[in-house]
């Protein structure tokens, strides 16, 4: 019995003095890095709905009062935002919320006038406007107007067009579509042929009558062009 337990104290003394001061403790420490947050994360709220890969900002189908992100403002710059269906009677520069986008959708509203400058805080990166279906009946200066220089597609369609008087002196110089099919537009709008860089126009389902024998005289680039659908549409041998 003696001898067992000297055995034992000789092996607890080895393993202390294995712990001692020779022994090397090494103590693990792990950083621990938060991901930042991506911008859906900022932008889930009731007012709108983003998709998966941050591409697409959905606020359609929702009222703009919503309690809004302010952090969703500041985050990016998102290829698409979607404002369709929110039956918008007016649109004017508050309603972007200070947000910035390259292709802004505000189709399948009631909108019947947008207010000037409107459009500013986000004329110099915008590639698309979408205004189809809403109540529009004519297109103002004040704001559509020369800021933007990047605007590449602009769809009027299905609104109440007669004219687009006011915009003779807009430079739209990266235009390349123009849709103002199903309109009331009656007379050829000149202001057109000053819009250079178009490649397609739409022009169907309106009131034309005629169109002026040089009316696209310097649309150089147009390779598509409709005028289907407008009443006892012919072509004038002299501009009147």
């Amino acid at each position: 019995m003696y001898q067992a337990n000297l055995v034992l104290l000789i092996i607890l003394i080895s393993i202390s003095t294995g712990m001692g001061s020779n022994s090397t403790t090494t103590i693990s420490t792990t950083t621990t890095t938060t991901a930042p947050l991506s911008p859906c994360t900022y932008c889930r709220t009731k007012a709108c709905r983003c998709s998966t890969n941050n591409e697409i900002l959905n606020c359609s189908s929702y009222l703009l009062n919503l309690t809004y992100a302010s952090d969703c403002t500041d985050i990016q710059i998102w290829p698409t935002i979607d404002f369709s269906f929110r039956n918008l009677e007016y649109f004017d520069g508050i309603h972007l919320l200070s947000l910035r986008t390259q292709h802004l959708f505000l189709q399948s509203n009631s909108i019947s006038r947008i207010y000037a400058n409107a459009f500013d805080s986000i004329a110099d990166i915008l590639l698309e406007l979408d205004l189809q279906m809403n109540l529009l009946s004519s297109l103002s200066s004040q704001w559509l107007n020369s800021n933007f220089l990047q605007l590449k597609i602009l769809n009027f369609a299905y609104n109440q067009l007669e004219t687009l008087h006011d915009l003779q002196y807009v430079d739209l110089p990266n235009l390349q579509q123009l849709n103002l099919s199903r309109n009331q537009i009656e007379i050829f709008p000149y202001e057109i042929n000053q819009w250079t860089s178009l490649t397609k126009l739409d022009l169907s389902f309106n009131k034309l009558s005629t169109v002026p024998r040089f009316a696209l005289i310097n649309l150089q680039k147009l390779t598509w062009l409709s005028l289907a659908y407008n009443r006892h549409l012919h072509c004038k041998n002299s501009i009147e």
